[in-house]
Parts: structure tokens; C-alpha cells; sequence
């Protein structure tokens, strides 16, 4: 092949690949957000139960991260990552422990502020009502539930635990929810499974048991909530959410939902609050700086001695 053929036939084969990486979206990431390690505590004080089936004690419940992303056309994924998954009782979706539920608020002004079903002992900002959940546990008992008005509509849902033995991952037909947006909130949550509690939530009792989380106020009260997607810090921390039931009144735990345009709305507040901060030192200053100078102006100067 002469040099200017293969001149020719390289830069046609460069072309028709950067044509091709350009013609296609996919992968697509919607939505990530990592989590705090080691946070698997509820509101500071949550312990595990003792039975063998909880070894190693720690991990279980403790959200690593969560990502919205696709790879393909037609199909949504719903990956939340753990620090350790087991699956001691062999349930065919490869975990059994994590009761996982998120809720998404995608239509703005409308949407649920309750849970479908009584259980994690958690209400939801009244600002960011969901209108999308899903329910991934266990044994086949996974869910998609999608408002119609004040109605759900309900659909079985796929989980799997990925190869990475850290990831569970939910896929939805984009068809039943449609494109995931920028303007989406995300409530994403973890309880421990069991079969026979309240939307399957296991009891977060004063001490521990062999089958229940000690840790708590023996309150029905409060959340049977482990970990939640929330910033380390701040006033939407996750100890300040899951500690912000109301024993007196009543009041469950208000949770608040992370999203693409309620971190800008964040970052925008305090990136306001840091020029605020500069604008007023930087007045401070310069008042300081001329007092002084008018201060010294009217010192007299020190006479020599005669």
C-alpha cells in the first residue's frame, strides 16, 4: 500500500470512529453522588443485632455511593454501593440483608410526602414530595411504584447484585418513568430486611437483641432508618434529619433529598455567603485602616529637646 493510500485509509478510519463516539450518548450519568463511610448508625447511636447472620457487624448498611446512569437505550440503572454485602440465607437476587428503598421527587409542586407503607418511620420534605419509588428488597419482593394522581401504579422490579459483590443495581424501562433530569431529588435509604416487619423493616429497639438494633428510645417514633444519601455536614446531615422526629407531637423524621440542581442551589448559597463574607472584612478593613490614619494625624509629633 503506498503512503498516500494508507494516508487516506487511516485518516477515514479516524473519522469514522470519532463520527461514532460522537453519534452516541451512551454511557449516560444522570445523577452521582458518593456517601459518607462508616455512617451506618441512624441518628449516632444504632447498633447491630448479634446473630451470626449480621458478621461482620459493620458494613452491611453503610451507603457508599449511589449513581442513575444508562448504557444503552430504553433502560434506566439504579446502582447503590455498600461497603459489604452478604447473602447468608441464598435469596436469588445475590443480597438479603439491605432494605433498600429510594424515592424520587421528578415532577416539581406535587408528589407524596408519606411512605406507601408504614415501616422506616421517616416523612419526606413537603417541598420535594416523591412521585417515583423504588422498593428493593429480597426474594422477589422488589417493586417500581409510580403515582397516578393519589393513586400508585405498581410494577415488579429488577435487582441484581453486580459481580463487584458491593453494588446493587435496580433497572427500570425508561418507558414507565421516563429520561431521568437534572431537576430530579433523590431520597435514597437503608434499613435491614425482615420478612415479617412492617414493610419489611427490622425493629430498632433500646437494646440490642439477637434479631433487633439496639441503640434507641424503644420509641415507635423513630426511623428504622441505618443510613441515608446525605452530606457528612451540614443542617441536612444525616444525623440532623433521621434525629429530627418530635416525641411530643408526634412528628416523624423529615427527610430532605439530594439532586443535580439542589447542590447548585447549595453551592450558590454559600459561594453569596463567602462574598458577603469578603465585602464586609474587606469594609472592616479599610474603616479600620483610615481611623487609624485620622488617629495618627492628630497625634502630635514629639518635640526635640532644647
Amino acid at each position: 500500500m503506498s503512503g498516500t493510500k494508507a494516508f487516506v485509509y487511516i485518516g477515514t478510519l479516524l473519522i469514522v470512529c470519532l463520527l461514532l463516539m460522537g453519534g452516541s450518548p451512551y454511557p449516560t450519568v444522570y445523577f452521582q453522588m458518593a456517601d459518607p463511610v462508616a455512617d451506618e448508625y441512624g441518628y449516632g447511636t444504632y447498633q447491630y443485632p448479634g446473630n451470626i447472620a449480621f458478621k461482620p457487624y459493620k458494613g452491611l448498611f453503610d451507603l457508599t455511593g449511589f449513581k442513575v446512569w444508562s448504557e444503552k437505550p430504553g433502560e434506566i440503572y439504579f446502582d447503590t454501593g455498600f461497603e459489604v454485602v452478604t447473602n447468608p440465607w441464598a435469596a436469588p437476587e445475590g443480597f438479603i440483608h439491605q432494605n433498600l428503598r429510594i424515592f424520587i421527587d421528578s415532577q416539581p409542586d406535587q408528589g407524596f410526602t408519606n411512605l406507601p407503607q408504614p415501616g422506616a418511620g421517616v416523612r419526606f420534605n413537603p417541598a420535594y414530595g416523591w412521585d417515583l419509588c423504588l422498593k428493593i428488597v429480597g426474594w422477589e419482593n422488589s417493586q417500581l411504584l409510580v403515582a397516578d394522581g393519589l393513586k400508585l401504579k405498581t410494577w415488579p422490579l429488577k435487582t441484581e447484585l453486580l459481580r463487584d459483590g458491593r453494588t446493587i443495581r435496580a433497572k427500570v424501562p425508561e418507558s414507565q418513568i421516563g429520561c431521568p433530569q437534572k431537576s430530579w431529588n433523590y431520597y435514597v435509604m437503608v434499613g435491614s430486611y425482615d420478612g415479617f416487619g412492617a414493610d419489611f423493616f427490622r425493629k430498632v429497639k433500646a437494646k440490642k437483641g439477637e434479631w433487633v438494633f439496639g441503640g434507641g428510645l424503644d420509641q415507635e417514633i423513630e426511623p428504622q432508618v441505618m443510613d441515608i444519601l446525605a452530606p457528612a455536614k451540614g443542617p441536612h446531615s444525616q444525623t440532623k434529619q433521621l434525629s429530627s422526629f418530635n416525641r411530643e407531637t408526634g412528628e416523624l423524621a423529615e427527610l430532605t433529598p439530594v439532586g443535580l440542581e439542589l447542590g447548585a442551589k447549595n453551592h450558590f448559597f454559600w459561594i453569596v455567603a463567602a462574598g458577603a463574607l469578603i465585602v464586609l472584612g474587606a469594609a472592616v478593613g479599610l474603616f479600620r485602616y483610615q481611623t487609624n490614619k485620622i488617629s495618627w494625624f492628630w497625634v502630635p509629633k514629639s518635640r526635640k529637646p532644647a
